[in-house]
C-alpha cells in the first residue's frame, strides 16, 4: 500500500491515491536522518528567504547549527526560518507535508488548516511571493519528494539528492529554470497575455494562476484559459463519428491497494470500458472490471470544462447514475480509470491520429499511453487539444504540471535511505545567465559560429515508468 499526497490540492490531506507522488506511513527509525540542504542562488539575502514546514504530522527535525528541535508552522503556532539562522542546513528523521518557501515575509495562517490562494484576491496574503516542495520522509525505501507548478508559478525551485552530502554522489535530481524563462513560457497562454500574472503594488513579479486554480463560473476572478470546450467539440463532431462512435478505450491493469479487507474496487483487476460522447458533450465510459464487474461512469460536459476538472482532475460524476461528489476520485480502480480518461485530454492523446507503432494514439488501449514519450503538440496539431500550460512547464521544469504528470515523466526523486542521504533544495535566480559549455567555447573559437547551448530535460523511458 502507499498513501499520497495530492499534489496540488487546495487543502493539504492526507489521502491514499495511487497516481501522486508521496508516499506516507509510519516512521521506521530515527536512525539515519535525512540532511536538508538549502542552495539560495535567488536575489534575495539568506535574511530575507523564509522557511515553513505545513502539514497534518509532527515534525521530527533538528536544526544542524544550533542542535535545536524545529516544529511544524500551524495556527497559533507559527514557526517560519529564515536561511541564515540555517547556515548547516537540517536533520529530518520524520515529516510528511509541504515545505514552504516564501521571500521577503513568510505567508501568515488565518484559522487551523489553513494554506495560502494563489487567485483569490481577498487573500490576505495574496500579494505574498511563496512556492513549496512537497515530500515525505519515515525512513521508507518509497519515501520521494517533489515540487509542483499545478497550482501556481512563483519562485524556480531545484531538488537534488545525494549519497555522501552535497560533495557525494549525485544520485538523481528534478531540474527547473530561472524566473524569466518559466514566465516567458507561460504568460502568453492566456488572453490577454499577463492575465494570470500576479504582480505586487511596485510591480514586482509574485506568481502565475494556473488554469485549475481558478473557480468555476460564475464565480471571480474568472479564467482567462482555454476550457476544453473546443477538444470537446472535436472529439463528438470529427473524431468519434470517424470511429464507429467510439472515443477511447479506457482499458488496462490496476495493481490494487491495501491493506485488508480489500473491497471489490480495491482489488487488484483488469478494466476495459469504451469512452464515448453524446450531443451535449457529456462522457460515458461503460465497461467492466473483473472484481467490480460491468459499470456505467457519466462525466457532464460542465463539470469536464470546469477549472477543477479537465485541468483539476477533480470532477463530478455519476456512477451507475449516482452522483459522486469526492475531493479527489478515490484511491480505487474508478479513480484510477479516471486518471486514464483525464490524462489522455491533457496530454492530447484522446483523439489523437498520430501513430506510434503503425496504430493511431487515439484507438490504443488507454495504458499503452503511459509509455510514450512524445507528448502534447506531438499528439495534436491544434494547441486547443491538450493541457497547453502543462506543455510548456514540461519544456522548462520537472516540477508537477498537471496532476497525472508522474504517469509520463520524472517528476518525483527518491529519499529512499538506502540511497539516499542528503536533499539539496536549490532556490534559482529571477534571471537567466547563459554560460556556455567547455565545448561550446571551443566551437565558438574553431568554427567561430555563435551556439546557443540549451538544455533539455528528457521524458522517463518506459521500462522507469512508475505505477
Amino acid at each position: 500500500m502507499r498513501c499520497f499526497l495530492r499534489p496540488g490540492a487546495a487543502a493539504l490531506l492526507t489521502v491514499c491515491f495511487l497516481v501522486a507522488p508521496l508516499s506516507c506511513g509510519i516512521r521506521t527509525s530515527l536512525a539515519g536522518p535525512l540532511s536538508v540542504q538549502f542552495r539560495n542562488e535567488s536575489p534575495y539575502d539568506d535574511s530575507q528567504v523564509y522557511i515553513g514546514f505545513v502539514g497534518p504530522e509532527t515534525l521530527y527535525a533538528t536544526n544542524v547549527a544550533t542542535g535545536v528541535a524545529m516544529a511544524a508552522s500551524q495556527f497559533g503556532s507559527e514557526h517560519w526560518y529564515t536561511l541564515d539562522t540555517l547556515p548547516r542546513g537540517i536533520d529530518l528523521a520524520g515529516f510528511s507535508g509541504r515545505i514552504y518557501v516564501a521571500y521577503g515575509s513568510p505567508w501568515n495562517f488565518t484559522h487551523a488548516g489553513y494554506e495560502p490562494s494563489a487567485v483569490s484576491p481577498n487573500d490576505p496574503n495574496y500579494f505574498k511571493r511563496y512556492d513549496k516542495v512537497e515530500l515525505t520522509y519515515h525512513g521508507n525505501a518509497p519515501d520521494v519528494a517533489n515540487t509542483t507548478s499545478i497550482d501556481y508559478f512563483s519562485i524556480p525551485i531545484e531538488l537534488n539528492v545525494y549519497r555522501g552530502g552535497t560533495t557525494g554522489t549525485l544520485v538523481n535530481s528534478l531540474a527547473a529554470s530561472p524566473t524569466d524563462v518559466t514566465l516567458a513560457a507561460l504568460r502568453g497562454l492566456t488572453s490577454p497575455g499577463d492575465a494570470a500574472v500576479v504582480r505586487d503594488a511596485g510591480g514586482n513579479f509574485v506568481r502565475v494562476i494556473g488554469p485549475s486554480s481558478y473557480p468555476p463560473p460564475p464565480g471571480l476572478p474568472s479564467s482567462h484559459y482555454d476550457n476544453f470546450d473546443a477538444y470537446l467539440t472535436y472529439a463528438r463532431d470529427t473524431y468519434a463519428p470517424a470511429h464507429g462512435g467510439v472515443l477511447a478505450t479506457i482499458a488496462g491493469r490496476f495493481h490494487g491497494v491495501g491493506p485488508a479487507p480489500l473491497t471489490p474496487e480495491t482489488k487488484p483487476q483488469d478494466y476495459r470500458f469504451t469512452a464515448t460522447i453524446d450531443s451535449e458533450k457529456n462522457i460515458t465510459l461503460t465497461g467492466s472490471g473483473t472484481e467490480i464487474g460491468t459499470r456505467t461512469l457519466l462525466f457532464k460536459y460542465g463539470d469536464l470544462a470546469n477549472p477543477a476538472g479537465v485541468y483539476g482532475a477533480n470532477p463530478f460524476y455519476y456512477l451507475d447514475g449516482n452522483l459522486t461528489t469526492a475531493l479527489n476520485p478515490l484511491n480505487d480502480v474508478y479513480g484510477w480509470m479516471i486518471g486514464d480518461l483525464l490524462a489522455g485530454f491533457n496530454i492530447g492523446a484522446i483523439g489523437s491520429t498520430a501513430l506510434v507503432g503503425g496504430q493511431p494514439v487515439g484507438t490504443l488501449d488507454s495504458q499503452q499511453w503511459f509509455a510514450m514519450m512524445d507528448l502534447f503538440s506531438a499528439l495534436q496539431s491544434d494547441q486547443r487539444f491538450y493541457n497547453q500550460w502543462a506543455a510548456r512547464l514540461s519544456e522548462v521544469t520537472q516540477a508537477y504540471n498537471f496532476a497525472y504528470t508522474d504517469r509520463f515523466a520524472h517528476v518525483v526523486t527518491p529519499l529512499d535511505p538506502a540511497r539516499v542521504d542528503t536533499l539539496e533544495i536549490v532556490l534559482l535566480g529571477d534571471t537567466h545567465v547563459l554560460v556556455p559549455e567547455p565545448a561550446t567555447w571551443a566551437m565558438l573559437f574553431i568554427g567561430g559560429t555563435a551556439l546557443l547551448a540549451e538544455r533539455s530535460l528528457r521524458r522517463r523511458s518506459p521500462q522507469n515508468q512508475k505505477r
